[in-house]
């Protein structure tokens, strides 16, 4: 084994370590799959030769570029999932704003005085005076 070895692969068995003590407490497939990655991390750290061969099945080069490919093709996919999620978060709390103001009406001065005001405040900008 190498340094570089050496020095990840007890920091991914860590990680492992936690990531499984997380999914036994709680159940979340989400600790199941991040265990994986760090199991996959660590067997392709351990076993480069591994990424070689699978690249060559594929077609493809050198292992670190099966590896990139990879990384940038999860990478588009959590990117595209996020902004689904984020929309959906958006959508929602536009929804829940205009509940929460139909339940709680509040009275205004309308749209006349609201016009009003907007003129003379323009004014006072323009001519550098206070309200009278």
């Amino acid at each position: 084994m190498n340094l570089f070895q050496w020095m990840i692969i007890p920091l991914l068995v860590c990680l492992m370590a936690w990531e499984l003590r997380a999914f036994i407490g709680r159940h979340q497939r989400q600790r199941l799959a991040r265990f994986g990655i760090w199991s996959l991390a660590a067997v392709l750290i351990l076993y480069p030769q591994l990424a070689s061969n699978l690249a060559h099945l594929l077609g493809i080069g050198r292992g670190t570029d099966l590896v990139l490919y990879a990384f940038m093709l999860c990478t588009i996919c959590v990117l595209f999932h996020l902004y689904g999620k984020q929309f959906v978060l958006n959508r929602n709390l536009v929804e829940l704003a205009r509940r929460e103001a139909l339940r709680t009406p509040a009275a205004g001065r309308g749209l006349e005085d609201q016009a009003l005001h907007s003129t003379s405040h323009m004014k006072n900008q323009r001519t550098g005076g206070g309200e009278a």
